[in-house]
């Protein structure tokens, strides 16, 4: 997991916590300081820690959705579990939130009276990938079961048609990377990336699992969906 230096500060001990399941990166000011690890030794009969060599094998830390679920079920922060990582989210900035309310401004006066519905974070999304079961929180999207997919305790259970994601500092690789992969493989059918810091809008469209289109918009265009016809946003 990566978190800034402000964000271990402010929740130190939520931080010790993941330990049982990951370790912590610490980053301040886009540069990272340091690694934080479990310790694992037994003191000495004195209190004093032994050093010992540890190895660190990277495939020991994933964790499991139900270990996901059991770290998260009490707290009021926001994680998303990603490739059995855990990633807190950020609090978003002001330009990040007025790009999710333009944007959903537009997504309810397209789909109002329409079969499909719009949502807006922090709202939960379980899409499995390879028999790993991720969980992530996109800023905006579209769903079109919502009815046939949403469960007895009011939880939407299926895939959303469309999913946003407005660029933070913090969350570019993984917005872009990890997070396209995983959109990709798990049968969501259009993705939007709104970079704010380079002024431009990416669309991708997705079919059997693999990009089918794309395209790049500047900012001072209108962004065009490839699944919905006529629906555009002039950013």
């Amino acid at each position: 997991m990566i978190v800034t230096a402000t964000d271990l500060k402010n929740n130190f001990g939520k931080m010790l916590k993941l330990l049982d399941y990951e370790d912590i990166i610490v980053k301040k000011n886009g540069r990272v300081l340091a690694k934080i690890v479990k310790y694992t030794e037994p003191l000495d009969t004195y209190g004093t820690i032994k050093e010992t060599y540890h190895t660190y094998r990277p495939e020991d830390r994933k964790v499991t959705y139900e270990e996901f679920l059991k770290f998260t079920a009490n707290s009021e922060e926001r994680y998303e579990l990603i490739d059995g990582e855990i990633y807190m989210l950020a609090s978003p900035k002001v330009t990040h939130q007025s790009i999710v309310g333009l944007l959903y401004g537009e997504f309810y006066k397209y789909f109002e009276g329409k079969s499909c519905t719009p949502f807006v974070s922090p709202y939960d999304i379980k899409l499995e990938v390879d028999n790993k079961m991720n969980v992530v929180q996109p800023d905006l999207g579209v769903i079109c079961n919502l009815e046939e997919f949403t469960d007895e305790e009011d939880r939407y259970m299926g895939i959303p048609t469309l999913v946003v994601e407005v660029l933070s500092k913090s969350s570019v690789t993984r917005d872009m990377v990890r997070k396209l992969n995983i959109y990709m493989l798990s049968g969501i059918e259009e993705y939007w990336i709104i970079d704010s810091f380079n002024e431009t809008a990416k669309v991708y469209s997705f079919e059997d699992y693999e990009i089918s289109d794309y395209k790049e918009f500047k900012k001072g265009t209108k962004i065009e969906s490839f699944t919905f016809d006529g629906l555009s946003v002039k950013w």
